[in-house]
């Protein structure tokens, strides 16, 4: 099977043919009841859906006290976002190399992303406020809340389509995903390397700032690689019950959607922030 560009994914249990079957297992001989007591040891979908719930629940409520925090001290918003930020990659790194901590380290990675996007929300809500008459921003909130309104309604929606079989991912769309967003990463490190050195054009259009067409249309290609990325997250999960992945491998489904929504919240964000008008 096809693999996505996630890292928590690369998984064995999250490919079409790793694991074993029901019928490889012997398990249709055992009746009702041991598919009742295979359901309380393997990965089900309802149980994914459950603990995903629960980290998102978790990330929004890190954010909400990391923006607090940086609100009413500034200082703490480099050790919130960067921290953040690294600890999350970490935690990722952790969860792929041993899948069964997800259940500790899914939810720590929650706590640290939180952290990252209250920072990082804050930061857009201020870039995209107005000037008060006594020299203070009003915040955007409303940019914030559009982001994420919009980034669930892409999730629902690429969740019901892909529910009904109206998106089904093959080889095609695997390779095209993944292509695309290996070369997108490849970008975001040139251009980093290339401001470092005094030449920040290609920096440019990650500029929340940058209204231009160039910059709107690569958070356009952005924002649609990372829902893409969704399908195949899906598609991955979707296999790893079929294969009667452990149970925790529910945590780890949880996570890898996690990593893949904020994403698409950051990049989503940003596309709006572009397309304000004043």
């Amino acid at each position: 099977m096809f693999r996505t560009s996630n890292p928590t994914l690369k998984n064995p249990y999250f490919s079409g043919t790793a694991a074993q079957s029901w019928a490889d297992l012997g398990m249709h001989q055992a009746g009702e009841a041991a598919i009742r007591t295979a359901s309380k040891t393997h990965m089900t979908m309802q149980g994914t859906v459950n603990k995903t719930a629960f980290l998102l629940a978790l990330c929004a409520a890190s954010a909400v006290g990391s923006w607090i925090l940086i609100q009413a001290n500034s200082a703490l918003y480099l050790p919130l976002v960067f921290g953040g930020a690294i600890l999350g990659l970490i935690l990722v790194l952790v969860g792929s190399f041993k899948p069964a901590a997800s259940p500790v380290v899914a939810p720590l990675y929650a706590i640290a992303q939180g952290g990252f996007v209250g920072g990082v929300s804050l930061m857009f809500a201020s870039i995209a406020g107005k000037p008060g008459p006594d020299g203070t921003t009003t915040l955007n909130t409303g940019l914030i809340f559009n982001a994420a309104l919009l980034t669930f309604g892409i999730l629902g929606g690429l969740l019901a389509a892909y529910s009904f079989r109206l998106i089904r991912p093959n080889k095609t769309f695997y390779n095209v995903v993944i292509v695309g967003t290996v070369g997108a990463a490849l970008y975001a490190v040139i251009a980093m390397v290339a401001s470092m050195f005094g030449a920040p054009t290609l920096a440019s259009v990650y500029d929340p700032n940058n209204g231009g067409l160039i910059s709107v249309g690569f958070s356009v290609l952005l924002v649609v690689l990372a829902s893409a990325n969704l399908v195949l997250d899906f598609d991955q999960i979707e296999n790893g019950v079929r294969n009667q992945a452990p149970r925790h491998m529910e945590w780890f489904g949880g996570m890898s959607l996690l990593v893949t929504l904020v994403w698409l919240y950051i990049e989503v964000l940003r596309l709006l922030a572009k397309l304000r008008r004043e």
